[in-house]
């Protein structure tokens, strides 16, 4: 891929660099990732670069990379969208912009530069080294989106998907004219047990009922749970269910094409896996991509084959399954991702909160969205369920 810019190389300070380029190729692989963890993938180099090969809303890119002494202390994405602003506010606000999307096609539908990748996985991308002083890292990702922002006419930006821990961070953001936003909570379940019959033998009566039901349906409707490692002939019907999800979504900042999925293959291959679940003679009902690190899972995408009358119960199957295909990988926790709430803390997932920050390059636009900022974004909270014995 063109590089849209050369590596840029600045100083901060006395000893910090800063590499700036559009192109996540002209960043060494090994260097972007020295500072993640092996289960930070979403972070990683070639995470973002499924991201932007696969071309996800024709995003344009800036990858900022900043080293002391040829070490790695700080790595974000910045990406830059249209976007429309009242995607997470409640059903009556959303009604209401539609309606005036009549006069108005493009009332609040933005482009809008992210501290992030455009892909909706409940994951940030801006990693700061552990023992590093954030200031002067997060003063020079804001510089780098300011001068993205300008150059691309866009207004808004938006640093996404940090979770409690990474807020601690980011709130350094604030000092900079940021303001602090609730996103769409996650699901993450921890896992301290051997497999799936330890869990179950952990449950409380209700929730163990529940389980052996989804079971009991889908043996009834004669299903069957597939697992795929070598996945690419069944691309093209995964994309389709997954659309057909998209379809229906109360929430969608952006969609993915076909070929996320095959560069997601190609990129993490044996780390992933696909769950399918399927009726006798091979129709694909649900689907679950699963995304495995060394001690960390994630379900990363899901397809529903809606029109079919075993719909639910295939889907809360392949939910369940991806707690099976984490417990046989062997990992301490599954994040399950944003929405379906009922279903994955019925499994003795949680709600994990996660943060916007936002600042508006236009001091009036920037204090309106602040002023009603908790109307487009309201705060939600994922009710605690009692699942388990010892909880």
């Amino acid at each position: 891929m063109r590089a849209e810019l050369q590596p840029n190389l600045a100083s901060i300070g006395d000893e910090l660099e800063v590499t700036v380029t559009a192109d996540i190729d002209e960043i060494s692989p090994k260097l972007w990732d020295a500072h993640l963890d092996p289960d930070d993938l979403q972070a990683s180099h070639r995470f973002v670069r499924v991201c932007q090969r696969s071309g996800v809303e024709e995003a344009k890119y800036r990858h900022v990379l900043i080293t002391r002494g040829g070490r790695t202390v700080a790595t974000a994405s910045l990406a830059c969208i249209h976007v429309r602003l009242e995607l997470l506010a409640g059903p009556a606000v959303r009604r209401l912009v539609a309606a005036s999307r009549v006069l108005r096609p493009n009332l609040l539908r933005i482009p809008i530069v992210l501290g992030g990748l455009p892909v909706s996985f409940g994951q940030s991308c801006l990693r700061v080294a552990p023992g590093e002083d954030p200031a002067p890292l997060l003063s020079r990702f804001d510089a780098e989106a300011e001068r993205f922002a300008a150059s691309e006419g866009a207004g808004l930006i938006c640093f996404k998907e940090m979770s409690s821990a990474e807020a601690r961070i980011a709130d350094g953001l604030c000092r900079g004219g940021y303001f602090r936003l609730p996103s769409l909570p996650s699901c993450r379940l921890d896992l301290p047990y051997d497999d799936m019959q330890e869990l179950t033998d952990a449950m409380r009566s209700g929730y163990r009922h529940q389980l052996h039901q989804t079971e009991r349906e889908c043996e009834e409707n004669h299903l069957k749970v597939r697992r795929v490692d070598n996945w690419e002939a069944l691309e093209g019907a995964l994309f389709e269910l997954y659309e057909r999800v998209m379809d229906k979504a109360e929430y969608q900042m952006e969609r993915l094409n076909r070929e996320f999925f095959r560069e997601l293959r190609l990129a993490f291959g044996d780390q992933t896996r696909v769950i399918t679940v399927e009726r006798e003679g091979g129709e694909m009902l649900a689907h679950a991509i699963m995304l495995h690190g060394v001690r960390r899972s994630t379900f990363l995408i899901a397809g529903i084959r809606y029109s079919q009358p075993e719909a639910l119960v295939a889907y809360r199957t392949v939910v369940m399954q991806t707690v099976v295909d984490a417990l046989q990988r062997g990992a301490d926790a599954l994040e399950m991702g944003q929405t379906s709430y009922g279903t994955k803390t019925r499994l003795g997932a949680k709600g994990t909160a996660r943060y916007l920050y936002f600042r508006h390059r236009h001091p009036f636009f920037h204090g309106l969205l602040r002023t009603f900022g908790g109307v487009l974004f309201p705060d939600r909270t994922i009710p605690p369920r009692r699942v388990f014995r010892d909880a």
